[in-house]
């Protein structure tokens, strides 16, 4: 079992259906570990004591057709040992939920609504998935990445974790293509926010371009690189 102590926002754009989650922890390499998402189907974030086997079962539950709630029940059922996880779910029609178990780590706390559920544990403040989620719904003018680093920077502003925040994941799915819209990571950092926001800046403007030369590779822009006619 991995010992994680995270923070996490999943979330679902209304607009255009994209999903996605962002999470970010003192342990390195949670995007390994923690956020989970499959086109039309929905959203998982497994952590604290983090079982990722779990997310498989939430998702094949939702691809049946059942709802974030359901899936939450489904993994808890399999379980062996659900006093340790700490689950958020939003499915494809943005219904939402969220577990945390008796012997969540530390200050633990959680929110979800409409399109959005976020939970983090041994945190410096309680309030900071509440506050994460809020900020999310807040800013639906924005992109779903753009929407889901603005929530999670909520959290590091109002402290975030007791220990120091190391790694970073941030994993959008659009519902048009099975593959990740955004998938980026800071694996190990010891400011793992403002690297992630500066591989955004650079990556962000192109991710339009990666996904038209995986679809449509005849309608694809210059690569921009050398030997490029």
């Amino acid at each position: 079992m991995n010992i994680t102590s995270t923070f996490s926002v999943a979330g679902r754009c209304s607009k255009t259906g994209a999903l996605g989650a962002i999470v970010t922890s003192s342990s390195p390499s949670v995007g390994a570990r923690c956020p989970w998402v499959k086109s039309n189907v929905g959203v998982i974030l497994t952590q604290n004591v983090t079982d990722p086997r779990l997310a498989d079962i939430g998702l094949a539950t939702m691809d049946k057709g059942y709802d974030a709630q359901s899936a939450i029940r489904t993994m808890m059922a399999a379980s062996d040992f659900p006093e340790f996880r700490q689950l958020a779910v939003v499915d494809s029609k943005g219904r939402s939920g969220v577990f945390t178990g008796e012997k969540a780590l530390g200050v633990h706390g959680e929110f979800f609504a409409k399109d959005v559920a976020s939970i983090g544990n041994l945190l410096s403040d309680p309030a900071i998935p509440t506050a994460m989620g809020e900020r999310f719904i807040e800013r639906n003018d924005l992109s779903l990445p753009e929407r889901l680093i603005f929530a999670i920077e909520c959290g590091f502003n109002m402290g975030g974790e007791l220990d120091q925040e190391h790694s970073i994941a941030l994993l959008v799915y659009h519902p048009d293509t099975p593959f990740a819209y955004v998938d980026l990571r800071v694996d190990y950092s010891d400011d793992p926010l403002q690297d992630l926001k500066k591989l955004w800046e650079v990556y962000g403007p192109q991710a339009k371009d990666y996904k038209i030369r995986a679809v449509e590779p005849e309608l694809a822009p210059s690569y921009g690189v050398k030997g490029d006619a």
